[in-house]
């Protein structure tokens, strides 16, 4: 017995299932395969479509293009007649292929300037036409060619009028009322609005139970010709809406497809949604049954009859899916996103209405107003799928972000409660819904504020909403003391590869320094050791002149003189620097040798500035003899007369020494001329290599000026100007 039962209630779910599943065929123009279905008419036994770029007919199992025309939006057919008209309010008639202006079209089209239309109607030989923007409900008078302006409850943002049963809604701004003014009837009534005033798109139809539909983004309002019947919210805007032969109501929705209530009746559990998250426009029926849905950018959608007929709300049974799940499926069912209200059965005293469905009547009397808010509560909640102790505020790890949150609400009777809510921190916008299960998972870090309010059948809401926050905190490796850390080591061990590097390189630049210095050193080395020779030549060349004149006691003179010379400029080339002491006493035993040899042809002075401490003060050995030497050789031994020499040491600066060589000879252009001079002073050019080698071994800026002496514009000798670092 069990065995046979569950085969039953397989099969059953099986024949629900396929009979849930019609079969849609898509249709695209070959030549503009994205085109924005606007509008589809039935007319003539043609299936037309207004769209972006013009107007286009259903043809062979195609889709056709029959005139070009931008900024159509709606058809309107009167009697034998198809109108269309633009979204700048101009209206044509469209007949024999062409489109036909009306006259007064450039006055309507200044009247409707800035305004967007949301209803064109027809009655009476007048067109009525209601706009979302602008406040704007005019009567444009095809007889009289007039175009009046209409009122219609300036107070109320949304309003429900007819002329001669013919619906039309429209919208005001800037009201004080938020409710709908509905006038159906001779008395006008108004029903609450569950959102604040806003202008939007609205649609109204009337249903063949004689109710009314009224929609406005996402809100469903169902009513007689007095009173509210119920409300419900869709999941995207409605753009559209169409019942059918069979009494299906079929809603069109921006980005959420069309949902279709199989019987009717507007509960959520028969109602289905198809065609995935497309963005449906428009909807019309031929006269076959068959239904066409147009849509923006993917062509146009054709439900023929037989597939209609499946949709059966006596087949449907299928779970609640999860209000927060993200499907791509062609075929969707809605329960979660809609409210609908319990209408109670009526007494036998009442007056009711029957509806589509013979198993439920209306009680016009019980379905009364709640006429106090109801309250709302957060009454569970689970962090990462575990049920937590319910608080009003939560500071959870990174890890903990996933939220589920159980609501419910008290009211005054026992009609259903429908919710809207919101995370700030998250979302942009309210969340309208009939199910008390809100669920956010992998929220970001940061503060989170859940606000939650319930409304009764009327539109009342709860005055005061449910509040818990959530601070989620940032991981510790998105924290800033992390990220300093972080960029600290880093800075740290780039540090630490640069000074390795640097180091790395100052050991390599030591090693070719101290080469380079080794290399300098030796070559210095050889020029001091160079000048010693080519002293020593020098003054034997003078000792042997005096041997060959056979004046042996100057010769002994001499070289006793040159004996010492030698023992101090012996001892000044194994060293670097030599004192200025040293220098000036190896300098004085040169001069009074080269006063021996020459007969006392010339005198010298050498002056020292009394600032100077000449046993402190360091300078490079044998660097001063050179200039002496070619201010005799060149300047003096050739003069004709007495000969001066002076040599000055100056402080120039602090640690600047000025050394200043002076003669009175004949000058360096005369001595250019001379024999002597035809060849470069070895011991010049000695001395020119040694100060470029010490400059470029010690880093000094050791210089060299020249100047040439006159005296009645004549060569009156030379000053040589030596400038060392000491």
């Amino acid at each position: 017995m069990f065995r046979i039962l569950l085969l039953h209630i397989v099969l059953l779910f099986a024949l629900s299932s396929n009979a849930q599943q019609p079969s849609f065929k898509n249709f695209k123009s070959n030549t503009s395969p994205y085109l924005q279905f606007n509008d589809v008419v039935i007319f003539q036994n043609n299936v037309l479509f207004i769209t972006n770029e013009g107007l286009f007919k259903f043809e062979k199992e195609a889709i056709v293009q029959v005139l070009q025309k931008e900024n159509l939006s709606k058809f309107i057919v009167v009697n034998k007649q198809l109108f269309i008209w633009s979204i700048f309010g101009e209206i044509y008639e469209f007949k024999n292929k062409k489109l036909h202006t009306f006259p007064f079209n450039p006055l309507l089209s200044k009247r409707l300037e800035n305004s967007i239309i949301n209803t064109v109607i027809y009655n009476d030989s007048s067109f009525y036409i209601s706009t979302i923007v602008g406040s704007q409900f005019i009567q444009v008078d095809l007889r009289t060619e007039t175009i009046k302006t209409l009122t219609q409850f300036r107070q109320n943002p949304y309003f429900v009028t007819h002329f001669d049963k013919k619906l039309i809604s429209g919208t005001n701004q800037n009201t004080t009322k938020n409710e709908l003014a509905i006038y159906v009837t001779e008395t006008p009534f108004f029903i609450p609005l569950a959102d604040e005033n806003s202008n939007s798109k609205s649609n109204v139809i009337q249903l063949k139970d004689n109710t009314y539909l009224f929609t406005k983004q996402h809100e469903v309002i169902r009513f007689n010709s007095s009173s509210l019947i119920n409300r419900i919210f869709s999941e995207k805007n409605i753009e559209a809406i169409h019942q059918d032969h069979e009494n299906k109501i079929w809603c069109a929705l921006n980005n959420g497809g069309i949902i279709v209530y199989a019987d009717g009746n507007l509960k959520e559990s028969n109602s289905t949604r198809y065609l995935g998250n497309q963005t449906v426009i428009s909807i019309a029926e031929d006269a076959l049954g068959n239904l066409w849905f147009g849509t923006s950018g993917n062509g146009v959608y054709l439900l023929e009859k037989n597939e209609i007929e499946s949709v059966n709300s006596n087949t449907i049974n299928y779970k609640t899916p999860h209000i927060f799940s993200n499907t791509n499926a062609e075929n969707e069912k809605i329960q979660s996103k809609f409210i609908v209200k319990n209408l109670p059965l009526i007494k036998e005293d009442t007056v009711f209405a029957a509806f589509s469905s013979p198993s439920r009547i209306i009680s016009i009397k019980e379905s009364l107003p709640d006429s106090i808010s109801p309250i709302v509560f957060v009454n569970s909640i689970k962090i990462n799928g575990r049920d937590t102790t319910t608080l009003s505020h939560y500071e959870l790890s990174y890890q903990l972000n996933s939220i589920e949150l159980t609501i419910s609400g008290v009211n005054s009777n026992k009609s259903d409660l429908q919710y809207k809510y919101m995370l700030e921190g998250k979302d942009v916008n309210w969340t309208y819904s009939v199910s008390t299960s809100v669920y956010y998972a992998s929220l970001q870090p940061g503060y989170y504020t859940f606000k939650v309010f319930a409304m009764n059948d009327i539109g009342t809401w709860s005055i005061t909403p449910a509040i818990v926050t959530f601070n989620i905190s940032q991981p510790f490796y998105t924290s800033i003391w992390f990220i300093l850390s972080w960029i600290l080591l880093l800075i740290i061990v780039l540090f630490i590869v640069l000074f390795f590097i640097n180091k790395q390189n100052q050991q390599k630049n030591k090693l070719l320094e101290e080469q380079k210095q080794k290399i300098l050193f030796s070559e210095l080395q050889v020029l001091r050791n160079q000048m010693n020779p080519h002293f020593i030549f020098n003054t034997l060349n003078s000792i042997q002149s005096f041997i060959t004149k056979n004046e042996s006691k100057d010769a002994v003179i001499y070289l006793s003189k040159f004996a010492k010379l030698m023992r101090a400029t012996l001892a000044n080339t194994k060293r670097q620097k030599i004192s200025l002491k040293d220098e000036i006493d190896t300098l004085r035993l040169y001069l009074e040798l080269e006063q021996l040899r020459l007969n006392n042809k010339f005198s010298y002075e050498i002056i020292v500035d009394d600032k100077i401490d000449v046993h402190y003060e360091q300078i490079p050995s044998m660097l001063i003899q050179p200039y002496v030497e070619n201010a005799i050789w060149h300047g003096i031994s050739t003069l004709e007369g007495k000969g001066i020499i002076r040599v000055q040491f100056l402080l120039e600066k602090e640690n600047l020494l000025k050394c200043i060589i002076e003669d009175n000879g004949i000058g360096r252009e005369q001595a250019m001329k001379t024999k002597k001079s035809t060849s470069t002073s070895f011991g010049m050019s000695i001395t020119k290599e040694r100060i470029e080698i010490l400059n470029s071994l010690e880093g000094s800026n050791l210089t060299i000026k020249v100047h040439d002496l006159t005296k009645n514009n004549k060569p009156a000798g030379t000053r040589i100007e030596l400038f060392l670092p000491i």
